[in-house]
């Protein structure tokens, strides 16, 4: 390889040289530096979605309580609310039958009680959520929502019977 490098003329060695250099130049900037920048625009693309979809859901839910009955005593289902041990009970039913598994169960006194889930779907929390507050006649006293794996939560929610 070294005889062939020296039998070259110096024209010939600078146009390979500078054929190396441009060839490492077009390495770098598609296979370093352009990922990076499109990764960092698609971050800041996937932020504001979210932020969108905040938004449009705290907007829905606005307007949902906005419209809901002022007759606090009574469910949407028609019948007075679930109280103690019962209301317990329809809560953990209403998040299996939501796809929710419940990690921790803490309280439960005078209708009073938090429900820990470690791997949750949002979706299906904030369905959950609103059984609890529509249908079952509960009110969620506290909450508190964190990111976990993935497009999963880690939420403690604080359920009080009667809304």
């Amino acid at each position: 390889m070294k005889n062939w490098w020296t039998g070259l003329t110096l024209r010939e060695q600078l146009l390979i040289g500078a054929a190396g250099a441009l060839l490492a130049i077009l390495i770098v900037w598609y296979g370093i530096v352009s990922p990076l920048l499109t990764a960092r625009a698609d971050a800041r693309l996937d932020r504001e979605r979210a932020a969108f979809d905040l938004a449009q859901v705290e907007r829905l839910l606005a307007v949902q309580r906005a419209q809901m009955p002022l007759s606090a005593g009574v469910t949407s289902a028609g019948r007075a609310p679930y109280t103690g041990d019962a209301f317990k009970t329809e809560v953990t039913r209403a998040a299996q039958g939501a796809g929710l598994a419940i990690s921790r169960l803490q309280g439960g006194k005078a209708g009073r009680f938090s429900l820990v889930f470690e791997q949750a779907d949002a979706r299906q929390l904030y369905y959950w959520m609103n059984e609890v507050e529509n249908r079952l006649g509960g009110r969620i006293e506290r909450m508190s929502i964190d990111q976990s794996s993935g497009e999963r939560v880690r939420a403690t929610i604080d359920v009080v019977a009667g809304g």
